[in-house]
């Protein structure tokens, strides 16, 4: 899907989080996907959404959702909406959690914008395999923080038309 890109923090076992809530918390990933998402469309489903608590700043806000969201959001019910709604939308696009949105729209992405972090935690979620001959790996940044080293990684899918 045009202008559509992932983007999340993942573990070495690709652990996303734990009782609705990130696993990890550096502080150069935070900054880069401040960065990185300003200005655009983020989508998240509604426990991504309730955990973060309030609409991100900055950014047109669209939730998935089968019950009812205040604030000031757009609320989607379904997927077949939520992919209409995404293909006529113009500007960047990025599925910004959780686990089954990333599952949702995994083959449909042109980028994807992966913190891999090289230990791991426990976790109860996890980022979708993918097939990553698929993209060209470019890595963007080699931090470390509390004694963890990261990697932020930009995957551009091969047969990405941009």
């Amino acid at each position: 899907m045009k202008n559509l890109a992932m983007i999340a923090c993942v573990s070495a076992d690709r652990g996303l989080g734990k009782e609705n809530s990130l696993i990890w918390h550096f502080r150069d990933d935070m900054k880069f996907f401040r960065k990185t998402t300003s200005g655009a469309n983020v989508v998240m489903g509604s426990k991504t959404f309730n955990s973060i608590g309030r609409p991100l700043p900055k950014r047109h806000n669209i939730v998935l959702s089968r019950g009812e969201i205040s604030g000031d959001v757009e609320v989607v019910h379904g997927e077949s909406e939520l992919r209409k709604l995404l293909a006529d939308m113009d500007g960047p696009k990025f599925i910004i959690g959780g686990a089954t949105l990333y599952k949702m729209f995994i083959d449909d992405v042109e980028k994807i914008y992966l913190t891999e972090v090289d230990a791991s935690k426990p976790a109860d979620t996890y980022f979708p395999d993918f097939d990553k001959n698929s993209f060209n790996r470019n890595v963007l940044a080699n931090h470390e923080e509390g004694g963890v080293s990261y990697q932020i990684v930009e995957y551009i899918r091969k047969d990405s038309h941009d």
